[in-house]
């Protein structure tokens, strides 16, 4: 349930991913939108160990569509901040995730009804214990190669193609250690 989102696929996927008929060749700003999002509530199977921590999660962020290129091809690029707090046996800890950048690095029309689309996702996160001390870093660059159902908006294949440039401290293991499960 709880994963590290990609929130430019969610964009794709929630917005629609568009191709439009002719475009400048030049950049233009189509679309801006929020992301701030809120929620709370018990955690079903956190982590895949059937632990029901209560939790609270804050995004803010923005993004926007660009027109680019002289196929007037549409490019995703989003800033977000989220902070994710769980709570288990009176132990909390706290996930931060700020400053994530999310953007199309490249996009190509295959010609064939489908566009495939290089996105870079970089950010730093740290998962803080009840004390305040770093029990958890995650924090660098990687970078995916999607492929897009131009007719459906669907994401057909996503493939991992550059792997992070930082640590990568497990989450859940993280976690689970700090609360003694």
């Amino acid at each position: 349930m709880f994963r590290k989102l990609t929130p430019l696929t969610a964009a794709l996927l929630a917005g629609g991913l568009v191709i439009a008929a002719a475009g400048p060749a030049n950049a233009a700003v189509v679309e801006r939108y929020s992301l701030d999002f809120s929620d709370s509530g018990v955690a079903d199977d956190f982590c895949g160990v059937g632990l029901q921590p209560t939790f609270t999660y804050d995004q803010t962020g923005s993004g926007f569509v660009m027109n680019r290129g002289k196929d007037g091809l549409f490019w995703f690029h989003e800033k977000l901040t989220v902070v994710r707090t769980f709570t288990y046996n009176g132990m909390t800890v706290t996930d931060i995730q700020p400053n994530t950048l999310a953007k199309d690095h490249k996009v190509v029309d295959n010609g064939d009804g489908t566009l495939t689309v290089t996105q870079l996702l970089t950010g730093g996160g740290r998962t803080l214990g009840s004390d305040g001390k770093i029990i958890a870093k995650n924090d660098g660059q990687i970078r995916v190669r999607l492929t897009i159902d131009t007719a459906t908006d669907e994401v057909i294949d996503e493939e991992q193609i550059f792997g992070s440039t930082g640590t990568n401290d497990d989450f859940c293991d993280a976690v689970l250690a700090y609360w003694g499960v």
